[in-house]
């Protein structure tokens, strides 16, 4: 609690504390660093600036070198939708098609990989 907070709003914080069984710190006169964009939240992460909400899938590299270090093995959902966008006319464009496919077939393999297991 004494590192300065990267990005990600408040609410984000808070609800991931909650997730995590931890009660609601006052975060009003924390210090942050307001960046929105995950990339710039990574690489002030990287250069020692303080700790992020990160979503794993696309800093694997980093955590798996341990550039990047998830202190806590807990995730959460913030419900917050993330949306892939593109004109209509490039929807089968190969990079499109191939990106479209690798982010859809990782968001599968995490969700499989996160949920609880019920044995029958």
């Amino acid at each position: 609690m004494r590192l300065p907070i990267i990005g990600a709003q408040q609410e984000s914080w808070l609800h991931w504390f909650a997730s995590a069984g931890v009660e609601s710190p006052d975060l009003s006169t924390h210090t942050r660093h307001n960046y929105v964009e995950q990339d710039l939240c990574a690489n002030a992460a990287l250069a020692g600036q303080g700790v992020a909400i990160l979503n794993h899938i696309f800093f694997a590299e980093e955590l798996a070198s341990g550039r990047l270090i998830a202190p806590f093995n807990h995730r959460c959902s913030d419900e917050i939708g993330v949306w892939l966008v593109y004109p209509e006319s490039r929807r089968n464009t190969p990079r499109i098609k191939a990106f479209r496919e690798w982010i859809t077939a990782a968001v599968a393999a995490d969700i499989a990989r996160t949920e609880p297991q019920t044995a029958w």
